[in-house]
């Protein structure tokens, strides 16, 4: 059996675009010939990246290498929380991206280039990274056997989690993407026929009650494939950046989605933002949440950060 001082790198070979699959490949020769000692270990079906990481944890190990997208990310990182730590800063998480959007990474400033990550994980930068956790009767979250059952209550997110369109849009991406576009083309299509409900926010005494877009609960800056979201948001400071946009019609979305892949949708008249350390949103009717691009159930839910829970390798 390999060291337990060895990173450990779970690879989700499915991720990314069928033309850039083989990058892993070229990450994980790049790390050997660094230096790194490494395992690998990959994945073979949706979600399997969260036993694989509880039952790693368990064994005793400390280091992972996440490769993949930003829900591969998710899987790891709630395989790691999961798994009944005491202290889940003795984990160091690096990411190598290798996904469709990689939204986590570029608040990171980890590239996709494979000697740079190489040199991420051995220069050994790090930082404690603050942790979301989603809690609530109609939340999807991970059993603690080592097989995917499902069980409700309590799920964790490192980037942004969202509520309404956003999740609406994600829930509709086919899997493998095939495209870095098809999230845009797919959030464009639906303005025509989605209907906003109505959401109720209450963010460490401010209230919110209006029809909604979508709300984003944004611990890092970046999702749904570098549209800007949240450009104040602070990794590692205990607070969550909550965006809310109002419902606009179809015309009136487009130039806000414009301003969100720009950064400038926090000036917008139609969005409320606050920086708070938990929210609690409700919608009627319930609305579909995402958490770091993964379906993570609905509302009602609350929204709270775990500040500086994870060691985190970040780039130059």
């Amino acid at each position: 059996m390999a060291s337990l001082d060895n990173w450990f790198a779970i690879v989700n070979p499915a991720a990314g675009r069928p033309r850039s699959r083989g990058s892993w490949a070229a990450i994980e020769q790049a790390l050997r010939a660094a230096g790194v000692s490494l395992e690998v270990v990959h994945t073979s079906r949706a979600h399997d990246g969260v036993a694989i990481a509880r039952r790693a944890v368990h064994e005793g190990r400390r280091k992972f290498i996440a490769a993949g997208g930003d829900g591969s990310v998710n899987d790891i990182l709630n395989g790691i929380m999961g798994a009944g730590l005491a202290d889940t800063r003795d984990v160091t998480l690096a990411v190598a991206p290798t996904g469709t959007g990689n939204d986590w990474a570029r608040t990171l400033g980890i590239g996709r280039d494979p000697q740079a990550i190489a040199s991420a994980v051995t220069g050994g930068r790090t930082m404690l990274h603050d942790v979301g956790e989603i809690t609530g009767p109609a939340i999807t979250g991970y059993a603690g056997s080592d097989d995917d059952a499902r069980v409700t209550g309590r799920h964790w997110f490192i980037n942004v989690a969202g509520a309404g369109y956003d999740a609406y849009v994600t829930a509709r991406v086919p899997r493998p993407v095939p495209s870095a576009l098809t999230y845009l083309g797919l959030a464009l299509r639906g303005l025509l026929s989605y209907r906003a409900p109505r959401f109720s926010i209450a963010a460490d005494g401010t209230s919110l009650d209006d029809r909604m877009l979508l709300v984003f609960a944004a611990n890092a800056q970046y999702c749904g494939n570098r549209m800007h979201v949240a450009p104040t948001a602070i990794v590692d400071d205990g607070l969550l950046d909550v965006v809310a946009i109002r419902e606009v019609g179809f015309l009136g979305a487009l130039p806000k989605i414009a301003k969100l892949y720009r950064g400038t949708i926090l000036g917008d008249p139609v969005v409320r933002h606050v920086r708070c350390a938990s929210v609690r949103v409700t919608a009627d009717p319930p609305a579909e949440i995402q958490a770091d691009g993964q379906m993570s159930g609905h509302t009602p839910a609350g929204f709270s950060l775990l500040r500086q829970a994870l060691t985190v390798i970040v780039g130059p």
